[in-house]
């Protein structure tokens, strides 16, 4: 961090939502799956939090997303299947429940 800094490569502008959710969008559309291929929780195995969105045709949008007890980190608390119609959707969607955006992204401040 003081390297970029120094370089004045640090604080850098904020990113808007809608950039952020553009590019989200475009991703979304040209892979079959983002961030990863969903796998569904297989008892006994820690279970993978967080959505991903399963691109299956031009106007449909699969959210999946799963959350561990939370005491029981080994046991499903719950599961959510979502259906979007459009690649803007999804990704608003991910944006928002997943990310918590707009917000802090990894560092980089997102904005309204």
């Amino acid at each position: 961090m003081p390297e970029r800094i120094a370089r004045g490569a640090w604080p850098h502008a904020p990113l808007t939502l809608a950039e952020v959710e553009s590019h989200l969008t475009k991703l979304i559309q040209q892979h079959k799956w983002f961030p990863r291929e969903y796998e569904p929780h297989r008892e006994g195995q820690p279970v993978h939090e967080g959505g991903t969105i399963e691109h299956q045709g031009p106007d449909r949008y699969v959210y999946r997303a799963a959350r561990a007890h939370p005491i029981r980190p080994y046991e499903l608390a719950q599961s959510v299947e979502r259906i979007f119609s459009t690649a803007d959707d999804a990704a608003r969607h991910y944006l928002k429940w997943d990310l918590n955006l707009p917000g802090d992204l990894d560092g980089w401040k997102v904005i309204e």
